[in-house]
């Protein structure tokens, strides 16, 4: 993301980073179930919140990608934990990387009244469209988290078929 225009944007970005950070966060959290979100937000030690850490490590270096320009790869390594997380969890392949999408309105909200480091919108458009690629590689990610899923639920339903079978040949050969 090297657009016209776009580096008076990603300074000010950078700098209220920790601001941006803090409210998407927030926002993320609230995706989940009242109950969950609170021990998500509240519950800081790691090994009793393996979620809510994921998300407090993930999403500062989501950012700090985001606003670098970094690749693809990058951008799929760090997405991979917070999606796996969420391809678990009883969240619909939208619903799970909308997350990513919550950011847009937190940058926006971030910058409101300072149009003149971005007059023409394009550190804008660039920004926003990185957080689009952001959500089709987490949605790929989604997707192939789901797939394995379905490969386990699918060996495990011919294990039990199997095993159910042996059992009743067992008992037939018996009687």
């Amino acid at each position: 993301m090297k657009a016209e225009g776009a580096q008076p944007l990603l300074e000010a970005l950078t700098a209220k980073k920790g601001a941006i950070i803090r409210e998407w966060l927030a926002r993320t959290i609230q995706t989940y179930p009242e109950h969950t979100s609170h021990f998500l937000s509240e519950e800081k030690d790691p090994f009793r919140n393996p979620t809510g850490q994921t998300l407090r490590e993930g999403l500062p270096a989501l950012f700090d990608q985001l606003v670098e320009g970094s690749d693809a790869a990058t951008l799929s390594r760090l997405l991979d934990p917070i999606v796996r997380i969420r391809a678990v969890q009883d969240f619909s392949a939208s619903q799970a990387v909308a997350f990513i999408f919550l950011l847009k309105q937190v940058m926006r909200d971030a910058l409101e009244g300072e149009t003149h480091r971005d007059p023409k919108g394009e550190g804008l458009a660039a920004v926003e469209a990185r957080i689009d690629e952001m959500a089709l590689l987490a949605f790929d990610s989604f997707m192939k988290c789901r797939e394995k899923i379905y490969e386990i639920k699918a060996s495990e339903a011919k294990r039990r078929t199997f095993v159910w079978d042996r059992i009743q040949g067992d008992r037939a050969d018996a009687g």
